[in-house]
This record gives C-alpha cells, structure tokens and sequence, in this order.
C-alpha cells in the first residue's frame, strides 16, 4: 500500500512529517532523510498500538510513502535532504 508524507520545517529548523491516511501518527529530524526514516517508523508504531489495542492489521502496512512536500508553508526555504 502507498501513503503520503506531509512534511513541514519548524520555527527551530526540524523538519516534521505527518501522513493524512492515520492520525496521530508523527515523524521528525534535522533532515528530510532522518524525517523521512522517523515518519516510516512512526507509521509502524502506529499499526502496533493498533494491534496491541484490537484495531487492525499489520498487512496495511506501507511498502511505499509518496511524498508531498509544500515549500510555500515552510519558513527558511526549501527543504535539504
């Protein structure tokens, strides 16, 4: 299945990314790599508690993100990976 990355640079310069497919679940770094990476982890947390809670299955789980990357809401330009 394939999901879309968000991704937004805060007031400090991390750069957090989201996915509109499951709330809650949260990526961060100090690159798009690393927020890249923590987004995927965050996405697998999240089917885990889901689980751990009786609410799914982990055969949802991604095997690609797309991105989507919206370089006029983020402060200081564009995002370097």
């Amino acid at each position: 299945m394939t999901y879309h990355g968000v991704y937004d640079r805060a007031v400090d310069g991390t750069i957090w990314g989201r996915t509109p497919e499951f709330s809650g679940a949260y990526g961060s770094g100090a690159t798009l790599d690393e927020a890249r990476a923590s987004l995927r982890e965050g996405i697998r947390l999240w089917f885990e508690v889901g689980l751990e809670l009786g609410h799914g299955d982990v055969t949802a789980m991604p095997d690609e993100l797309v991105e989507i990357v919206d370089l006029s809401e983020m402060q200081g330009g564009a995002i370097a990976s």
